[in-house]
C-alpha cells in the first residue's frame, strides 16, 4: 500500500525493472467479462454433472450443527459438489426435519441434479473420503436408481443416495404423500421417515414388527416390490458404524436410540476434531528405504482406511529440524532443555533407534496427534478407543505393552525379567510405538522430554554403554540402554515419576492393545543399535555455542558401537 511513485520504487529495486502500466479501462472491462463468462460456464457444467450433498441437521448445539455443516460443505468442495445445508434450532421438531429431508431430495432432483447423497447429521463424514464416482457407476451398471444401507432393523436410512430417475421420484412421491399417515401413528413401529423406506419396500421388519403387535397393522406401498426391485446396496464404507469390523471408512454413522443419546454429541464432536486439528493426523518416521516396505505400505493404507491422514518423515534432515524446534523454547518448554534435547539428538554416539524415539516425542509435542511405528497398522476397532478417549477429553492415549498387575500373565512375565528371559526394562511397561496426544503442548510429553533430555546426556558422558549389573542373571547391554533412555522404559518412568502430569491420560491394558493395533515386528529394532546410518549429524560442543561438525567415527568406535 501507499503511493503508486512509493510503490514503483520498490517494485524497481526488488525486481530490476518498473512494473509494468495499469491496463486500460476498457481493457480491464473485457478481462473482467471474460472471467465472469468462464465462472458462469463452470458454474453450470458443475450443476449439469456434480452430485449434491444434502443434510438437514436437528436436535444439536448450535456450534455442533455449525460443525456439521463446515464438514459437509469441506467435502462437497474437495470433490466439487453441490452442498445443501439446512439448520434447524435446537426447539424445532426434529421428526420434521427428518421428513424436510425426502422432500429436500425431491426438490434437488427435480432441479436437475443427477445424484443427491443424503447424509444424516449423526453421520460424519471423514476427512479422508473419497468421490462417490465409482458408487455411482456401479449403480448405474446394476440398473439401480437408488442405493442404501442395511442393519439389523432393516433399511437404514442415514445415507441414501439417489439417482435422477422417474422411477426414484415416483417412489419419493408416493413416499411424501404418506407423510401425514406414518408421522401421526406414534405406537407405529421406528421412527421418523425412516418409516417411509419400511412402507416403500415392504421391508420384512415392518411386517414382523406389525404381526408382534397385533392390533396395530400399518399398509405398505402397492408398488413395493417395484420399489424394492430398483434398490442397491450403498457400499459398506459409506455408512459404517465404530464397532463394525469395516477395513475402510468414509462416513461413520452413531447411529443409536435413547441409551445413545447422552453420548452421541460427545463422539460427534470427537470424529469432527479428526478432520478439523490434528488429532486425526498419524506421524510417521520412514527414512531411506523403510517407507518402501510392503508392510510399512500396508499400514499407510490401513491408518488412511480409517479416516486418519499422514504426516509421514522420510529424510533426517527434516527430522533434524523438527526436533531443533524444541531449542526455541515452544509449547512453553525451557530453552536450555530444548538445546539439551537437541545435543543429545545430534551427538555422534546417539543411534539412529534413539534418534527415531526422541523424534516421535518432539513432533507430538510440538503437533499433537498419534504417533505409529512405520510397521504398525489399526485394526476396525481402534478408531472407537480413539474417537471415546478425546470425547472424554483426554490429553494423551497409551497402551500396555505387558500385563499389569492383577492379571494372571503378570507373574510370569515378572519370572521372565528377573531370570533375564524378556527384553521388557520395566515390569509392567508402557507402549511407544503406538501412541497418542489428544493435543499440542501436553504436560506429560514436557516431562518425558526433559527426562529423555537428561538420559542421554547422562548417557553420553559416562562414555557410553555401561555393563554393570541389573539383576545376578542380566547385564545393561545396548538393548537395556536404549529402553531406559529413549524407549518404553523411559515412558514408563516418566509416568511412575510424574503422576501428576499423567493424571489425564488414558492407560489401556495389553488386551486392549492386541485388539486395536497391529505391530507387525515388535522387536525389528535391535539391529539398528550395531551402527549410526549416516554422517553425525552437527552435534552444539557446549551451552550457548554453535552447532560444529561431529568427528567422524574412527574404526575402533565403529568396532565399540
Amino acid at each position: 500500500d501507499g503511493p503508486p511513485s512509493t510503490f514503483a520504487a520498490e517494485a524497481t529495486k526488488l525486481n530490476g525493472r518498473p512494473p509494468p502500466p495499469p491496463p486500460h479501462s476498457m481493457t480491464l472491462r473485457r478481462r473482467m467479462s471474460r472471467g465472469r463468462s468462464a465462472a458462469r460456464r463452470m458454474s453450470t457444467a458443475k450443476k449439469d454433472a456434480a452430485l449434491t450433498v444434502l443434510t438437514v441437521a436437528c436436535g444439536y448445539d448450535d456450534s455442533l450443527r455449525a460443525w456439521v455443516a463446515q464438514r459437509i460443505r469441506a467435502y462437497a468442495a474437495r470433490h466439487d459438489y453441490t452442498a445443501q445445508v439446512f439448520l434447524r434450532a435446537w426447539d424445532e421438531r426434529c421428526d420434521s426435519s427428518s421428513w424436510e429431508k425426502l422432500n429436500r431430495t425431491r426438490a434437488a432432483l427435480r432441479g436437475g441434479a443427477p445424484y443427491v447423497l443424503t447424509v444424516d447429521a449423526d453421520a460424519v463424514i471423514l476427512p479422508t473420503a473419497g468421490s462417490l464416482r465409482d458408487q455411482c457407476a456401479a449403480l448405474d451398471a446394476a440398473g439401480k436408481t437408488w442405493a442404501m444401507s442395511d442393519d439389523e432393523n432393516g433399511p437404514n436410512g442415514g445415507v441414501v443416495l439417489y439417482k435422477n430417475d422417474a422411477r426414484t421420484l415416483a417412489m419419493l412421491d408416493e413416499m411424501a404423500a404418506q407423510e401425514q399417515a406414518l408421522r401421526s401413528a406414534w405406537l407405529a413401529p421406528f421412527h421418523w421417515e425412516q418409516r417411509a423406506f419400511m412402507y416403500a419396500i415392504g421391508s420384512s421388519h415392518w411386517a414382523l414388527k406389525n404381526r408382534l403387535q397385533g392390533w396395530l397393522s400399518l399398509p405398505s406401498s402397492p408398488n413395493s416390490a417395484a420399489y424394492a426391485a430398483t434398490k442397491g446396496a450403498l457400499d459398506p464404507q459409506w455408512n459404517t458404524r465404530l464397532d463394525d469390523a469395516s477395513p475402510r471408512r468414509s462416513i461413520v454413522h452413531l447411529a443409536g436410540g435413547p441409551r445413545a443419546k447422552a453420548t452421541k454429541p460427545a463422539m460427534m464432536r470427537a470424529l469432527l476434531r479428526l478432520g478439523a486439528t490434528n488429532a486425526g493426523v498419524v506421524h510417521r518416521f520412514t527414512p531411506g528405504t523403510v517407507a518402501t516396505r510392503g508392510i510399512v505400505a500396508e499400514a499407510r493404507g490401513a491408518w488412511a482406511g480409517q479416516g486418519f491422514r499422514l504426516d509421514e518423515v522420510i529424510d533426517r534432515s527434516v527430522a533434524l529440524g523438527q526436533v531443533g524446534r524444541l531449542a526455541h523454547g515452544v509449547c512453553g518448554l525451557p530453552p536450555q532443555v530444548g538445546r539439551r534435547y537437541l545435543r543429545a539428538y545430534t551427538h555422534p554416539n546417539t543411534s539412529f533407534v534413539q534418534r527415531a524415539d526422541m523424534w516421535r516425542y518432539a513432533r507430538l509435542l510440538t503437533q499433537g496427534g498419534v504417533y505409529a511405528d512405520g510397521d504398525a497398522s489399526p485394526t476396525p476397532a481402534f478408531l472407537g478407543e480413539y474417537a471415546r478417549h478425546i470425547s472424554e477429553g483426554g490429553e494423551g492415549l497409551l497402551f500396555w505393552e505387558t500385563p499389569i498387575s492383577g492379571e494372571w500373565r503378570y507373574p510370569w512375565v515378572k519370572i521372565g525379567a528377573l531370570t533375564g528371559i524378556s527384553q521388557y526394562a520395566r515390569i509392567p511397561e508402557m507402549a511407544q510405538f503406538v501412541m497418542a496426544s489428544g493435543r499440542p503442548c501436553a504436560p506429560w510429553l514436557k516431562e518425558l522430554v526433559e527426562l529423555v533430555a537428561d538420559r542421554v546426556s547422562r548417557f553420553h558422558a559416562t562414555g557410553g554403554f555401561e555393563r554393570r549389573s541389573m539383576h545376578s542373571s542380566q547385564d545393561r547391554s545396548v538393548v537395556y540402554h536404549t529402553l531406559v533412555t529413549t524407549g518404553p522404559g523411559a515412558l514408563t518412568d516418566a509416568a511412575r515419576n510424574h503422576p501428576a502430569a499423567f493424571a489425564n491420560v488414558t492407560r489401556l491394558p495389553l488386551s486392549v492393545l492386541w485388539r486395536t493395533v497391529r505391530h507387525a515386528s515388535m522387536h525389528s529394532w535391535h539391529p539398528g543399535l550395531s551402527y549410526a546410518p549416516g554422517a553425525p549429524a552437527p552435534t552444539p560442543a557446549a551451552e550457548g555455542e554453535p552447532p560444529r561438525a561431529a568427528p567422524a567415527p574412527t574404526r575402533k568406535d565403529r568396532k565399540d558401537r
